[in-house]
């Protein structure tokens, strides 16, 4: 094990060369753009007091140096989906510059060798006479703490305390020693060491060095008073021994305990256990069968547990509940099994609808695949390959039998009436209702209330961070609930209900309430298509959609033309927006204050203004899913104070805003750059003061332009939306354009689909830019149509280099 790991390691270090000129990490991360070092420092979060590249150059190499292979390989993993090269920095001319800098101060030589190494890698443009002043400070703090733990010989750790070793009395039933053990004081305050009083200061530090042994001597006696006689596992010997063998770093109920003696305590619990040592864990395995159509398939049921976890239990004599949890596992792993079967099962059924396969032949199929594997491995988790496998020699056993039905079913279909290409909408005679209001009316909550009742659902969301939201809050409920976004996929196999980006829409399986969230985006340019696509085939007998007033219109004449009935439920905000009359000033900007910016750049720059005086939250579309979560709970919790984020704020965030600010009174919508509409100030405005959070919701701006043009819009009615909309074909139209054309190739799809269709009623083609953009990248590896089409239905730009590297893993 100890050679695998250290082989591991070895690649790790050999592959972050790759990345970093040659240079290992602690050298290769100083040449890391600013943008990534921000990215990596939040995605770990670490909690860097600024974000000034020294700063998180520091705690990256902390944390490289203190973490296990697991944390190194996600950093270099993030790396090489980044596609990181770093650059080395040119020092032309720094030396001179920075050695004129540092002559406004009094120093030696040595304290001008360690400036120089700390300013070095520094762009020349970022280092300046205070950022110097700083550093000198900082060098001398750090020469004076070196003084104090040589004086006191001791060592500060990045707590601020003082470690340090002391001997120790034990006390046994028969004997008595000594043992040496590392011990800690409380925290330092930061000033304490910069008193000129050296007396007073050596006096602080050894009062506090006599509370902490003072303190280890109580914790010594409780827990001997604990294992010293009459212990449940260990004899008084073992536990004398242990103690005495134990690293003087260790907590007292976590002191290693040889695999022989812990083999010898499990096995009067049960002597069929095997007991061995897996790195940090120790495994409990016992002999188990299943069976499968009749045929007995050997497995072993693991038990896992951590060391230290186990020890503790073994010290502090708890009752080890080995029994209960084999027999979980167990009935686990057989219920997975099962599951995973039953649903082997029902794709081969479906596979074969209408093909008049036999139920026998199936499990034929399924048994002389799984059979090998589990007596191979004896494990009965299926690994996705295995799977796979079964399912396409059972298409390939199909092959000639549905092909002969497709060419059959081909016959009937047509490829105009958009409608009907959503077939299971169409029988399951839909109500749609529309609750139309202004932002924080209610209309949604009143929507997901309804689909927290109901059996089955789909929650489709403008965006990942709602369809995240969703899920959290169905999850919250005890709902079982599955997340699919453009970026990642939280799959529940339980689940009943789904909260999805609206793009990822499944339209093959119905449910009893479909929630479409923000119904006017079916207007918009890029996107539009999605929702108009849902609001035909969203396989729900309720629709609820919400949206504003705008779009009623048009959601009456769709509604109409799919003779579907419509019943329109208006809503009223819950609470005011007041509009300030006075520019907000940066400096005076308040607790639980949201700043709208229409750029990461812009993001970022006011994060670091505003980060000197607050925790601050930031949110923008780059960002990576994880980061993205943590920034929306910690302002959502109050551990930041202040949100920044782009216009995605918009689309119905639940987030505790008492003020929203504007930034600017312009965007760059992806053609150019304008002011902002009615309809975006309105929807942004509307995130102010949510009801439950905030009763008062305040509007403004950061300067007197922007919001003399924010309170122009504000008042503005909203213009109406008009047909015809754009749509997209559904999966099945493009399986069916794909045997017209007989391609594979999903772009050529496309392109035909926007090139030649025409529909009865009232639509046109989607703009399909960015998704032949995506379909040009996903066309070039081995998946499935199906899986292709998904890819490129994710409400994402390439445009971005992190989402363009998710496409490509």
């Amino acid at each position: 094990m100890a050679k695998k790991k250290k082989k591991q390691s070895i690649k790790i270090n050999n592959k972050v060369k790759e990345l970093m000129d040659g240079e290992p990490f602690d050298e290769g991360i100083k040449h890391l753009s600013e943008d990534i070092l921000v990215e990596l420092t939040m995605l770990l979060d670490l909690k860097v007091a600024m974000l000034t590249r020294k700063e998180m150059v520091r705690s990256l190499r902390q944390v490289w140096s203190e973490g296990n292979t697991q944390l190194r390989l996600h950093i270099v993993n993030y790396l090489e989906q980044m596609g990181i090269k770093s650059k080395k920095v040119d020092i032309t001319d720094k030396v001179s510059y920075i050695v004129s800098l540092l002559e406004n101060h009094e120093h030696d030589k040595e304290e001008e060798q360690q400036i120089l190494s700390a300013f070095i890698d520094t762009k020349i443009n970022k280092i300046n006479k205070e950022k110097i002043a700083n550093k000198l400070n900082y060098i001398r703090q750090q020469k004076r703490m070196k003084f104090w733990e040589i004086e006191m010989e001791v060592v500060f750790n990045a707590l601020s305390e003082m470690e340090f070793y002391h001997s120790y009395e034990f006390e046994m039933n028969e004997e008595t020693f000594f043992k040496s053990l590392l011990t800690n004081t409380q925290s330092i305050e930061n000033n304490l060491l910069l008193d000129e009083d050296k007396t007073d200061i050596s006096t602080t530090l050894e009062r506090l060095k006599s509370a902490a042994i003072y303190q280890k001597n109580r914790e010594i006696k409780s827990f001997l008073e604990i294992v010293k006689t009459d212990h449940r596992y260990l004899s008084e010997s073992e536990v004398t021994q242990l103690i005495r063998s134990m690293p003087p770093e260790d907590c007292f109920y976590e002191i290693d305990i040889p695999l022989s003696i812990v083999k010898e305590i499990i096995s009067t619990i049960d002597s069929e256990y095997r007991v061995t040592m897996q790195g940090n864990n120790i495994l409990v395995t016992k002999d188990k069968t299943h069976l499968l159509y009749g045929k007995e398939l050997p497995y072993t049921a693991v038990a896992s547990y951590g060391r230290t976890l186990l020890y503790r239990n073994i010290w502090r004599e708890e009752l080890l509940p080995l029994q209960k949890d084999i027999s979980h596992i167990k009935s686990e792993m057989k219920r997975q099994f099962d599951h995973t079967i039953k649903d082997i099962e029902d794709e081969l059924h479906q596979l074969s609808l209408k093909l008049d396969i036999e139920k026998n032949l199936i499990e034929k199929f399924i048994l002389q695949f799984i059979e090998p594997h589990v007596s191979s491995a004896l494990n009965l988790k299926i690994k996705e390959k295995v799977k796979r496998r079964i399912v396409y020699h059972f298409m390939e056993y199909i092959r000639p039998l549905k092909e002969k039905r497709r060419k059959e079913e081909l016959l009937a279909k047509t490829i105009r009436d958009f409608k009907n290409l959503f077939p299971l909408a169409r029988m399951l005679k839909r109500e749609i209702y529309f609750h139309v209001g202004p932002t924080n009316s209610g209309k949604t909550y009143d929507a997901l209330k309804v689909l927290e009742n109901a059996d089955t659902g789909y929650y489709l969301a403008p965006l990942r961070l709602l369809a995240l939201e969703g899920y959290e809050n169905l999850k919250a409920k005890g709902i079982g609930v599955s997340l699919i976004t453009g970026e990642e996929e939280i799959i529940d196999e339980e689940s009943t209900h789904i909260s999805s980006t609206i793009e990822m829409m499944n339209g093959s399986i119905d449910v009893e309430v479909c929630v479409i969230d923000e119904i006017q985006m079916i207007n918009d340019r890029d996107r539009g298509w999605a929702w108009a696509n849902a609001l035909i085939g969203a396989p729900a007998k309720k629709v609820i959609l919400t949206g504003s007033i705008d779009v009623l219109d048009a959601v009456t004449k769709l509604c109409e033309y799919l003779e579907e009935p419509l019943t329109v439920i208006h809503f009223e905000r819950k609470n005011e927006l007041k509009l300030l009359t006075q520019p907000t000033p940066i400096n005076q900007i308040e607790e639980g204050t949201a700043v709208v910016a229409f750029s990461r750049r812009d993001v970022l720059g006011l994060r670091q203004q505003l980060s000197k005086r607050y925790e601050v939250s930031v949110i923008y579309g780059n960002l990576s899913p994880e980061v993205r979560r943590e920034e929306a709970r910690r302002f959502r919790d109050g551990t930041s104070q202040i949100l920044i984020a782009t216009d995605a704020i918009a689309m119905g965030l639940n987030l505790p805003i008492k003020t929203l600010l504007f930034s600017k009174d312009n965007k760059f919508d992806g053609l150019r750059r304008r002011e902002l509409l009615p309809t975006e100030v309105t929807q942004i405005s509307g995130r102010a003061g949510r009801y439950g959070l905030e009763e008062v919701g305040y509007i403004g701006a950061l300067d007197s332009k922007t919001l003399e043009t924010i309170s122009s819009k504000f008042y503005q009615p909203l213009p109406t939306l008009e047909l015809p909309f754009s749509v997209m074909a559904s999966l099945e139209h493009v399986m069916l354009i794909g045997e017209i054309l007989e391609t594979e190739q999903l772009c050529v799809i496309l392109n035909f689909f926007a090139d030649n269709m025409e529909f009865e009623g009232p639509f046109i083609a989607a703009n399909l830019d960015s998704m032949l953009e995506i379909s040009a990248i996903v066309d070039e590896y081995h998946l499935d149509l199906k899986t292709r089409f998904h890819l490129a239905c994710a409400p994402a730009s390439i445009s971005s280099a992190y989402i363009e590297s998710v496409f490509h893993r």
